[in-house]
């Protein structure tokens, strides 16, 4: 048992006061606050732009949308927008704020559109068009709410069609892959926009459009609906093709389930680690306390808020992701394995990060150079999982490429503080961090199913 180990039973034993004491929240305001007087920092000196793009996302579905597809969703697009007068007058729509959500939706529907210069990977390319085609539903939808010219509902597919048809969709994956990592990084992707849609998106007695007296929230509703069918139309479509383009196909629903359980067993060993050996709150944070050593930490460091931040979004998707813990067994094998995959890379991260911490890192750079060179060591991590040759790793990738945006926003906003640019800077830490962590449970994860 390791030292961390031992501490946390004898941490369960003393109670919340000794956990809180070991980040200073027992002493009622006398902790010790980094940001009280902090090292010197030249923001100014600290770019705004950088050259190094971040990486693009990492194709997962090894086939291609075909042209007349793709065309179909577009025209979906301009076949729903093309009632709406242009421009929208105040004469023929007097209510702003109405006004104002179908400009703004329609302007948002074109934007979502891919362009005819994008280049795509497939998944994204889905996620866009269903995006594009939401919004226009939006705008129509609210259109027919306060006209005469259209009812709302006959808009898009009545909720109960489109939840059947994701439903059914969702029952007949994971199906056949090239193997059990190619499979989930490409049904893994599909699964969660249905699984997400039956249990948060189109859930509720006030869900579907008929249910809203505010013309607002009715076209809002129709907006979702239309966009789930659109993925639903996209996941059919892409499953059918990257079946029919295997060479070898095998059925990968029961590697994946097993390798799902397997890590979630790990990560179940962790959780009960971090929370004293207490079984029925595995879901539920520990604090960022049950992470750090005995030493005194100022809790406002860079380092502990970034710990904090990390340990707040690897909690909160627990909370509500189909990962195996104990004797929960998810029903959909691909969106089950790549969630849990998710949350063991998180935890390592999660450590090596406390580790670090422990170690006295207070995660403040030395000058403003510092920040441009967690940047690039941050994109060169993340480029070496989108560009990796295992499937896993390039999900991965999909999973952390986003988290750049927060941080280069704040550094090219005009009001950006020394704080901001250096929880800038620890964001790209994070990020160097976890992909790293990222190789290392996927090489894990490769070998125990080539030894099933």
């Amino acid at each position: 048992m390791t030292r961390r180990t031992t501490r946390r039973g004898a941490l369960a034993a003393a109670g919340a006061v000794a956990l809180g004491s070991l980040v200073g929240c027992s002493r009622r305001g006398r902790e010790p606050r980094f940001w009280d007087d902090p090292p010197s920092l030249d923001v100014e000196g600290v770019p705004r732009e950088f050259d190094q793009p971040v990486p693009n996302p990492p194709r997962l579905v090894p086939v291609d949308v075909e042209p007349a597809v793709e065309s179909a969703f577009a025209d979906r697009v301009d076949r729903l927008l093309s009632p709406i007068p242009e421009p929208l007058t105040e004469e023929r729509l007097p209510n702003g704020e109405i006004r104002e959500q179908i400009e703004t939706e329609r302007a948002a529907a074109r934007e979502a559109l891919p362009g005819p210069d994008e280049s795509l990977p497939p998944l994204r390319a889905a996620e866009r068009y269903a995006a594009a085609r939401g919004h226009a539903a939006t705008v129509v939808g609210t259109w027919a709410a306060v006209t005469v010219e259209g009812d709302p509902e006959a808009v898009a597919a009545d909720i109960e069609t489109v939840l059947q048809r994701a439903s059914e969709t969702l029952d007949e994956l994971p199906g056949t892959a090239a193997d059990p990592s190619a499979g989930a990084a490409v049904y893994g992707p599909i699964e969660r926009w249905y699984d997400e849609s039956r249990r948060r998106t189109l859930v509720g007695g006030n869900a579907g459009p008929a249910s809203r007296a505010n013309p607002l929230r009715t076209g809002e509703s129709v907006g979702e609906v239309e966009r789930v069918q659109s993925l639903v139309e996209a996941g059919r479509y892409l499953r059918d093709r990257y079946r029919s383009s295997l060479a070898d196909p095998e059925a990968v629903a029961e590697p994946l389930r097993r390798e799902a359980e397997r890590v979630g067993a790990k990560i179940g060993e962790r959780l009960r680690e971090l929370h004293g050996g207490e079984p029925d709150r595995l879901r539920s944070s520990p604090g960022t306390e049950a992470f750090l050593d005995d030493r005194p930490v100022a809790r406002d460091a860079p380092s502990v808020s970034q710990l904090s931040t990390a340990r707040y979004r690897t909690f909160e998707d627990l909370r509500f992701d189909p990962i195996p813990l104990d004797d929960y067994q998810p029903d959909h094998p691909a969106t089950a394995f790549t969630r849990t995959l998710l949350a063991r890379v998180r935890f390592r991260g999660l450590d090596a990060l406390a580790s670090r911490i422990e170690d006295g890192e207070a995660m403040f750079p030395d000058d403003a150079a510092a920040v441009g060179a967690a940047r690039s060591a941050a994109i060169e991590s993340a480029a070496a999982l989108a560009g990796s040759e295992n499937p896993l790793d390039r999900w991965l990738a999909t999973q952390f490429l986003p988290l750049f945006a927060e941080p280069d926003g704040a550094l090219a906003a005009d009001d950006r503080s020394a704080r901001s640019t250096v929880e800038a800077y620890t964001a790209y830490r994070w990020i160097e961090t976890v992909t790293g962590e990222a190789r290392t449970v996927t090489e894990s994860v490769s070998d125990s199913f080539e030894s099933n």
